[in-house]
């Protein structure tokens, strides 16, 4: 049996590069070395390692640096040591550029690794909206804040509450219902002003309104199962619906909402996903007698009905639009509600309020999915609420996307007047403005007009991937809670000259 071969130290010196000025310690970085080296094949299996003593002199640091790096070597099985005889790297190992008869059994025979039918329906999923190529001058990009609005002083000061004086809430998970302060905070403020009837064990907080989907979609929608939806409408929840298999049954909305009056006869559906406050993204708001007209069908269907709410605060002429929830006496209604609009759009931070009957399934599957939001932002959240400056916030940016919806409003009407059209209903962070129609395809013209317009400077949003029903009129989308009442009458102007 031949001797192993020992490395010189001055060889394996020369290949090692240690960074004095780096934070990461010199042992970890001589461990990554020679672990390349390893994997790399440049010290074949079995080979010695130069002796600690010899290293550490050949690279100048302290001999305690090798003996840590070799003894993290040898806890991970890279390398192994013999009393008296040195450190070895480890037989057995697949290096780089070696072909087992496994690995090449693999490579030869074996199928690659494919997706589930689940998967194979993300990977079919279009993009929610074309982004412009570069970024803009000038970006009506919609569900942005204006961070001049939000007060960051008061939140910094909030979470440094806890950061400071609460060590056991950030040593403990949180509930997976959510933080019961928060939960009851969100009760008290929904029923005084969204007009929502609830208890703090109805109210489930979560991480997006699109993860409320995803578990609602889970526990109640079987494969082929019907749902109601309108178009323009909410694209991230077509997606959600289409992957676990459902079959959307779009209805075209209109200056009053969803058209109940228009749900077929013999439809069976289990679902229906609706904006009655202020619809998206066409803009708008659920009639009365539509409201009442779709509470009873739900209720003679077995359906339920869920009300996304995700701008209902954001009224600028009069107080907001109570939830449908308030008129649900059924059990018939889901109501989301989000902060990403009010506060800002990291935060992350959504809430559902459910029916009695639906809150412990949900909350029992969300602990499957998710332990739960982080506690500490919940609960700065909750003390904002509960000491008065949620409302002030709310105040602040009726008035400030108020006066930027009027620019918006003002300007489209002056420069483009009855070329084209879009809904007045003073509310949201955004407009859908549908474009003259003419011979070409939907498609090819709202391409045109954002391609147009970022030449010009101005980011605008295609209105086609929130259609369902083909041909869409063409339309695009204009955001106005990011920008300076400035920059959307530049916007405007620009706009208006490329079309």
């Amino acid at each position: 049996m031949m001797p192993p071969v020992v490395i010189k130290s001055e060889t394996l010196a020369a290949t090692i590069n240690l960074n004095r000025q780096e934070r990461v310690p010199l042992y970890q970085q001589l461990y990554f070395e020679i672990r390349e080296r390893i994997l790399g094949g440049d010290l074949p299996p079995g080979s010695g390692l130069p002796p600690t003593r010899q290293l550490a002199q050949a690279l100048g640091v302290a001999r305690v640096t090798v003996t840590e790096a070799y003894a993290q070597l040898e806890a991970e099985g890279f390398v192994t040591s013999r009393r008296g005889a040195g450190t070895f790297v480890a037989v057995g190992l697949t290096l780089a550029g070696e072909e087992t008869a496994a690995s090449s059994t693999v490579r030869a025979g074996a199928p690659p690794l494919t997706l589930s039918a689940w998967g194979e329906r993300v990977m079919g999923l279009r993009p929610s909206a074309n982004l412009p190529p570069t970024r803009p001058d000038i970006d009506f990009g919609f569900g942005r804040s204006f961070p001049h609005i939000f007060p960051y002083d008061i939140w910094r000061r909030l979470l440094d509450r806890y950061l400071s004086t609460d060590d056991v809430m950030l040593s403990r998970y949180g509930s997976v219902a959510g933080f019961f302060p928060l939960r009851q905070a969100l009760a008290d403020y929904l029923g005084q002003w969204r007009g929502v009837r609830c208890t703090a064990e109805q109210v489930v907080i979560v991480n997006g309104a699109q993860q409320a989907l995803d578990i609602l979609t889970r526990l109640y929608l079987s494969p082929g199962d019907e749902v109601l939806v309108e178009s323009p409408g909410y694209a991230q929840a077509f997606a959600v619906f289409r992957l676990f298999g459902a079959a959307l049954r779009p209805l075209p909305v209109d200056d009053h909402g969803f058209p109940v009056e228009l749900i077929p006869a013999g439809s069976r559906a289990r679902l229906v996903f609706v904006t009655p406050s202020n619809q998206f993204p066409r803009g708008g708001a659920l009639s009365l007698p539509r409201r009442l007209a779709l509470l009873a069908w739900a209720q003679t269907h077995g359906a339920f009905i869920v009300e996304d709410d995700y701008d209902g605060e954001l009224r600028y002429e009069g107080r907001p639009f109570t939830a449908l929830q308030g008129l649900d006496d059924d059990g018939r209604v889901v109501y989301l509600g989000t902060f990403s609009k009010v506060l800002f759009p990291a935060l992350r931070l959504s809430y559902v309020v459910l029916p009695p009957d639906m809150v412990t399934p949900f909350v029992q599957a969300k602990g499957v999915v998710d332990r739960g939001a982080p506690t500490l932002t919940q609960a700065a959240v909750a003390d904002f609420i509960t000491e008065g400056h949620f409302e002030r916030h709310l105040r602040h940016l009726r008035q400030a996307y108020g006066q930027r919806r009027q620019v918006l409003v003002e300007g489209l009407d002056a420069h483009l007047g009855d070329k084209v059209r879009f809904s007045h209903t003073p509310a949201g962070l955004h407009v859908m403005l549908y474009l003259p129609e003419g011979a070409a395809k939907t498609a090819v013209v709202e391409t045109a007009v954002v391609a147009q317009a970022a030449a010009a400077g101005v980011g605008v949003y295609p209105g086609a991937p929130y259609h369902l029903h083909t041909p869409a009129p063409p339309s695009i989308l204009l955001g106005f809670s990011g920008l300076t009442e400035e920059e959307i009458a530049e916007g405007v102007r620009r706009l208006a000259a490329v079309l």
